[in-house]
């Protein structure tokens, strides 16, 4: 990183990973393209979980190639000035580099499915929740967290 002095500690990249409710998947196709894809997601067990459909470019780009990376950011702020050359941006992001695999186990499919929902449902909202069976009906992606590094730029970082 170039500016240390605005490098996010670890922990700090976790709970932005914890706090954000999209993030945006890299891959890298088969000819070699970057394929991005924006996702909701949630963190267990120090790893990154997403769903998504049983068939589509994103899982047949997974199986041939699983290493991929994860980014999450926050928008804090718009610096404005005088010139155009003065403006800028108050912002936390954080990228994690690791190895996609599939849950295949019911169960284990089923208890990441609810731990997502209830990161997004709203408190007064009731709903059932994923039973294994239910949780057959989709593909769950994990990611195995190889490096994860993050960036800030706030009102307290000194220029």
């Amino acid at each position: 990183m170039r500016r240390d002095d605005r490098a996010l500690p670890r922990e700090d990249c976790w709970q932005l990973l914890n706090e954000t409710n999209v993030g945006r998947l890299g891959l890298c196709t088969p000819d070699g393209s970057p394929y991005i894809v924006p996702l909701n997601h949630v963190v267990c067990e120090n790893k990154i979980f997403f769903h998504c459909a049983r068939s589509g470019r994103k899982l047949d780009i997974i199986r041939q190639n699983p290493q991929v990376c994860y980014e999450v950011d926050s928008l804090l702020g718009i610096i404005t000035g005088i010139k155009a050359c003065n403006f800028g941006a108050y912002y936390r992001s954080a990228i994690a580099f690791g190895e996609a695999y599939e849950v295949i186990n019911p169960e284990e499919k089923a208890a990441v499915l609810n731990k997502l929902t209830a990161k997004n449902a709203s408190s007064c909202q009731s709903y059932l929740p994923v039973t294994p069976e239910d949780a057959t009906m989709v593909t769950v992606i994990g990611i195995k967290i190889k490096a994860l590094t993050g960036k800030s730029h706030s009102r307290c970082t000194p220029e």
